[in-house]
């Protein structure tokens, strides 16, 4: 009998050790997959497209240049608006994107006589860096852009608007923005890293978030200097106050619209919801341009002076 238990209890801590070093391992590889410059993100876009580079050439687009806390490069680019305006709106994109690609939405806040700064986000596009920041680095380097436009534009208003991981960006930097910030509008936003990465994880392989997304985010503290338990609408529009227009297809699959219901029930400040029947991932715009455009503006004058 005791030889039969200390088999069982050998048995068990080796099995134990297993898991643990089985866990680790498959962690590693989806922090690479995930969060990694050369994983997923150099296969998906979320905004494909070719843009049109004679727009932004012929619209005296100028390139901008800043350094995350960590050091790294980040690049911007800087539509000024037709006629000299004190007004901006900083444009977001997506994963997989930059903001080259961004250029329907840039054309958007351009058309209706803004400036618009469009921020390759870190490891995307002209900027630096080697892990993704799911919004959550780059929340930060949205508030720099803030202060950069800041500088050019002294006593000017800022608006922000952002699509997928650009969107929830957006929502994670409420908290950090200047006071002249007068609104934000997100399109497909997430409303945290962790529940978007055990969305697609169950969605893409159909493996439970536990205990894998935890050790992902070990890695995530370790190698890409972050916690992803940051980027959470729970904490950062709980105390919001700058006016927020959440912007969400009903049908798509890459950030299900539970999101938006949740992004919505987040905020503590001014808030509309539009829910779009039958669009896809960050497709509202597509569905119906008109639409789209007329409520994107409107949101902005009615928050911009």
């Amino acid at each position: 009998m005791k030889r039969i238990l200390k088999w069982t209890g050998v048995t068990a801590f080796f099995f134990v050790i297993f898991t643990i070093i089985l866990d680790l391992a498959l962690g590693y590889l989806l922090f690479n997959f995930a969060f990694g410059k050369t994983g997923l993100a150099s296969l998906y876009n979320e905004n494909a497209g070719t843009p049109d580079t004679e727009w932004f050439s012929d619209n005296n687009t100028q390139v901008l240049h800043e350094k995350a806390d960590d050091g790294t490069n980040l690049v911007a680019r800087y539509v000024p608006s037709e006629k000299p305006s004190n007004k901006t709106v900083i444009v977001v994109h997506g994963y997989g994107s930059n903001s080259e690609e961004m250029e329907a939405f840039i054309k958007i806040f351009h058309a209706d006589g803004y400036n618009v700064l469009a921020p390759d986000n870190q490891s995307f596009g002209g900027s630096g860096g080697k892990y993704i920041g799911y919004g959550v680095k780059d929340a930060t380097n949205l508030e720099k852009w803030a202060r950069v436009v800041n500088s050019d534009h002294p006593g000017g208003e800022l608006g922000l608007f952002g699509t997928s991981m650009g969107a929830s960006a957006v929502m994670y930097s409420l908290p950090k923005m200047p006071s002249n910030v007068k609104f934000a509008i997100e399109d497909s936003g997430y409303a945290s890293v962790e529940g978007e990465l055990g969305g697609q994880l169950k969605r893409l392989f159909n493996i439970p978030s536990f205990p894998l997304v935890p050790t992902v985010n070990l890695y995530v503290k370790t190698l890409a200097k972050y916690n992803m338990n940051d980027g959470n609408t729970k904490k950062t529009l709980k105390h919001n106050q700058i006016p927020l227009f959440i912007i969400h297809g009903d049908a798509d699959k890459f950030v299900p619209v539970r999101n938006a219901y949740e992004n919505y029930r987040n905020d503590a400040g001014p808030k509309q919801i539009w829910i779009i029947k039958g669009a896809g991932h960050i497709e509202s715009r597509s569905q119906d341009p008109d639409t789209y455009t007329q409520k994107v503006t409107d949101f902005a004058q009615q928050y911009f002076k």
